[in-house]
């Protein structure tokens, strides 16, 4: 930092600061009061203008580098030297970073630090002159110091731009392993280059399920059931979006908070069966989720939920090709594009793909009523060279209700991990119908027993334990084990797993850990999320935050 100022005139140093006095005595009416803040230099001058000229720091020479930015995507970001706090990606040159308190939890020295440490670029570095004479300039922040024993007032005026920030994902979580996803081929990779496949659950329509869509209810099921994958089925109509856009902005938002601090992936989907009639109001949920979210890697985007017997040339392609427009315009990462026939056309969507890149296409299916045959167009548009989906699948029939069938659900499981396809089972809910994995009125905060599951939920909590390397179930005062195909006495489908997939207890096996011990493994346990990205600090750490002015030095003389 350097400082040009006329002849006759000092700046201000902290050598000059006079010795601490007692607190506890009266101060005069001419006692002089200054604000030293340890980034800004400020030279107080009658009249006279001293330009301040700052070099700004580039971001790729700073020890906790990326901070959790694209630098794709932004130019620059207010930045924190402090591990584990994500940057204020999108900050401009013109921002005032140390004005910029951080997110609520991320500091791990709250009485010290709440503030960001300054600005940082990706891009060639650039330097920002100010002067310390009255900006003119329209603002939404002003710091004034004011020095008594001269008289002068100096104002620095910034516009701050609040940018929502979140924490990095916890160690070896889903998000920490693979970072950002991409499309090569038919395969999703991620940064290591190598395939990725995630398993994971499907939330129920926002509007009636909406008591499941919060922090503990992720929380057990990443702790639980090992899931590495969630879907936001943000619902459209009726009774949703369409009426209630800013109720069920909320919601969303909440879950993509929640599933970025426990390190999984989150699908942002746009609920709808007629999406190509709603278009303006999928611009705008897109354009508003891209922008403040987008370039957080954990984010996926599905444009359209399950198109019925739309055209694909003529209605869904043009409606995705729009959407992706609005997306691209903030993030890169993958989009989800559903297909015709409730988006089990694949194979026509192969023959003609959306135009863009990091796309990849729906397939659902439900057990009871899909069998080979769609598994044969799913083949068709791998062999082709498109990578697929599948956001929504059911053990039950496409109703969503009626028989359960294992045995075919288990033959779909061995082909999408044959082809690597990632999935999310349908759905986390307690209607009382045959797909739902809760039964009517369990908790809405996990902590979920055995009884509190469907015979669906059973299974398919089942199947996601044995590929996250989990088995048996939590201890509780019951002692309820799961083991070897059974749960808490009641016999499991014969068909789903075989003996060698489910050892006993007393049955060594490197892959199989204890409940305990995959939590360490994984870091469940340790993390903590606030309730909501508006999430209010607490009363005393208003008032610490406050007093420590972020981080500067208050000297009072």
């Amino acid at each position: 930092l350097k400082c040009m100022n006329s002849p006759g005139h000092k700046v201000a140093t902290p050598n000059m600061l006079p010795p601490r006095r007692d607190m506890g005595k009266r101060r005069s009416r001419g006692s002089q009061r200054t604000a030293l803040f340890v980034s800004v230099i400020v030279a107080a001058m009658n009249g006279s203008n001293a330009e301040v000229t700052e070099v700004t720091v580039s971001c790729a020479g700073l020890p906790t580098f990326p901070g959790g930015c694209n630098p794709d995507v932004v130019v620059g970001a207010c930045f924190s030297t402090e591990a584990n706090v994500n940057w204020a990606c999108g900050a401009s040159v013109n921002t005032d970073c140390r004005r910029v308190r951080l997110p609520p939890g991320q500091s791990h020295r709250p009485n010290l630090r709440r503030n960001y440490d300054g600005y940082c670029s990706f891009r060639e570095t650039v330097t920002r002159t100010s002067s310390t004479a009255t900006s003119s300039t329209a603002t939404t922040i002003t710091t004034t110091l004011t020095s008594s024993s001269t008289g002068t007032t100096s104002t620095t005026s910034s516009t701050v731009t609040r940018t929502t920030t979140l924490p990095h994902p916890p160690p070896r979580s889903p998000v920490a392993r693979h970072g950002h996803l991409r499309v090569v081929g038919n395969q999703i990779v991620g940064e290591h280059n190598q395939s990725v496949r995630l398993r994971g659950m499907s939330l129920f329509w926002s509007q009636w399920g909406g008591a499941y869509w919060n922090e503990e209810t992720l929380r057990w099921l990443r702790r639980d059931w090992g899931i590495e994958l969630i879907r936001a089925a943000m619902g459209v109509e009726p009774g949703a979006y369409l009426e209630h856009p800013k109720r069920e902005m909320r919601k969303v938002k909440r879950v993509v908070w929640a599933a970025h601090q426990l390190g999984i992936y989150v699908i942002v989907d746009w609920h709808d069966h007629h999406a190509n009639q709603h278009t303006p109001q999928a611009k705008r949920f897109f354009n508003e989720i891209a922008k403040t979210y987008g370039h957080m890697p954990n984010v996926l985007f599905e444009t359209f939920n399950e198109p019925t017997w739309q055209s694909w040339s003529r209605e869904v392609k043009p409606y995705h090709e729009e959407i992706l427009k609005v997306i691209r315009r903030h993030s890169q990462n993958i989009v989800i594009a559903g297909t015709p026939t409730w988006s089990q056309d694949v194979d026509v969507a192969s023959t003609e793909r959306v135009d863009g890149g990091n796309i990849v296409y729906t397939l659902h299916f439900y057990a009871a009523t899909h069998g080979q045959y769609l598994r044969d167009k799913a083949k068709s548009a791998l062999d082709r060279g498109v990578a697929l989906f599948v956001s929504e699948w059911g053990t039950c029939e496409a109703n969503g209700n009626g028989g359960l069938n294992f045995t075919e659900s288990k033959k779909w499981l061995d082909f999408l991990a044959e082809y690597n396809v990632s999935d999310a089972n349908w759905a986390v809910n307690d209607k009382k119908e045959s797909c739902s994995a809760l039964q009517p009125g369990a908790a809405t905060n996990g902590h979920w027993r055995p009884k509190d599951l469907t015979r669906s939920g059973r299974w398919v909590r089942r199947s996601l334990r044995i590929d996250a390397n989990l088995w048996r179930w939590p201890e509780n005062p019951e002692n309820e084990t799961e083991v070897n195909g059974t749960m808490n006495g009641t016999e499991a489908n014969p068909t789903s797993f075989t003996t060698s997939e489910s050892p006993s207890d007393d049955q060594d096996s490197p892959h199989l850990t204890s409940t305990s011990e995959a939590d360490r493994r994984l870091h469940f346990s340790d993390v903590d999320l606030p309730d909501a990205p508006m999430f209010a600090s607490s009363v005393a750490g208003r008032c610490r935050a406050a007093a420590m002015i972020g981080l500067g030095l208050l000297q009072f003389l």
